[in-house]
């Protein structure tokens, strides 16, 4: 059992500048691994493996996403366990940093397919030291009611993350030292100033270094873990075959004179675009109403029908229209998961270790994805069988969560009349 004195008291509202100050750092989380998934991994992939293009990038992400459900997980607990004057989450913060830019480094210089994994796998552990106790922060700092909206914020860290892959990184195609460099600076530059200004409350003593997986005890919170580690399988599919996806367009089907790399971009960008508007309308509708689940499901049912238009529509103007509703489905999802996420976690004493418990459900996906797609591939399927597999995923997420009562929220005026009868009763 928990001693009531080692719970620590309900976090105080947060000042815009916090808010603020806390998104940028996601973006710049996101913008370190996002150009990676979708652009430089696949080009060093084509570059290393050449005909083996496709299962070199299969088995450098699949090993990637095993090492970083691990690293979430330890260095979530490890931040945890750490006591001193710089806090809990903010050393963890900036050894990631660190460790992120040397990684880049090293990525851009790989020569061999050997290399080329060691590099991602040394990269996921670098990103994860630093990306598990920033999410901590939100159950160590934010109140509920402020969760949706600083969940939109972050939830525009990935839209922004492809934006900057289009607009920046994809325009240094030609020079691959360029294009990790500027990647590791704007790294640098989102999430330092956040992190070296944080002031963490008082954490009270420290926490014993178990890396338990005893959240996933609670129903809540076990249904949670399971839609979102089919759903961001899903995810997974669509970052990282994208841009194959776009350079197996039929000939004249594009317009004219644009490269394969032309449509990834115009693609990107749309998807962004959407995610950032309906992420932040999700997360403060959610906010207002209480109702998270509901928004949650949706958005896993538009990413389904986002990957069954692509495959039925199998044209520039189906991928066009489908990647829109992939980008609009996937920001009401991501946001108003992680606020659900957030509130459902069972004890925050050990909120580090618990989020780095559900973010196995996202990192694990980085592994599971590509090896679905490597044995589809391998028994001579079409990549089109592929994100059929990615919308049936999606829809398996939207029906665990559905079906699970404990997710249930109750409505406003249920709780009044039933918190009326408790004290009555009482």
């Amino acid at each position: 059992m928990i001693d009531a004195s080692e719970v620590p008291p309900p976090p105080p509202r947060r000042s815009r500048w916090f808010i603020l100050g806390y998104g940028a750092a996601q973006t710049g989380a996101f913008v370190c691994f996002i150009p990676l998934l979708t652009l430089l991994l696949p080009e060093k992939a084509s570059m290393i493996g050449g005909a083996d293009k496709a299962m070199l990038l299969s088995l450098a992400a699949m090993l990637g996403g095993a090492t970083a459900a691990a690293a979430n997980l330890m260095f979530g607990a490890l931040s945890d366990r750490t006591r001193g004057r710089l806090g809990r989450r903010r050393p963890w913060i900036l050894i990631g940093v660190a460790m992120a830019a040397a990684s880049l480094t090293l990525l851009a210089f790989t020569r061999t397919p050997g290399q080329l994994i060691l590099g991602v796998i040394l990269f996921q552990v670098a990103v994860n030291a630093f990306y598990a106790p920033l999410t901590a922060l939100v159950p160590d700092m934010v109140p509920d009611a402020q969760k949706g909206l600083v969940s939109a914020w972050a939830g525009a860290a990935l839209p922004l993350a492809n934006l900057f892959t289009v607009l920046v990184v994809s325009r240094l195609t030609g020079s691959t030292g360029a294009q990790f460099a500027v990647v590791a600076l704007a790294t640098g530059v989102l999430i330092l100033p956040f992190a070296v200004r944080l002031r963490e409350p008082p954490s009270g003593r420290p926490t014993s270094f178990r890396l338990s997986l005893t959240a996933l005890r609670e129903s809540r919170f076990r249904a949670l873990f399971i839609s979102r580690l089919l759903v961001e399988t899903a995810v997974a599919i669509n970052t990282l075959y994208l841009l194959f996806w776009a350079q197996g367009l039929r000939t004249g089907s594009t317009p004219a004179g644009w490269s394969a790399l032309d449509v990834f971009g115009v693609l990107l960008l749309v998807s962004t675009l959407a995610a950032t508007a309906s992420g932040f309308a999700a997360g403060t509708l959610s906010d207002r109403w209480r109702r998270r689940r509901v928004f949650v499901v949706a958005g896993c049912v538009g990413m389904a029908l986002a990957f069954a238009l692509m495959v039925g529509w199998p044209a520039w103007t189906g991928l066009l229209t489908a990647q829109l509703l992939f980008g609009a489905s996937h920001g009401v999802h991501a946001v108003t998961v992680a606020a659900l996420t957030a509130e459902s976690l069972p004890d925050r004493t050990h909120a580090g270790r618990d989020l780095g418990v559900m973010n196995m459900a996202v990192a694990a996906p980085q592994s599971l994805a590509p090896a679905g797609a490597a044995v589809i591939l391998a028994l001579g399927l079409p990549l089109s069988a592929v994100f059929v597999s990615a919308g049936l995923a999606a829809i398996a997420g939207a029906l665990v969560l559905a079906s699970d009562q404990t997710v249930v929220e109750p409505p406003v005026w249920y709780r009044r009349i039933h918190a009326v009868i408790r004290k009555g009763g009482g």
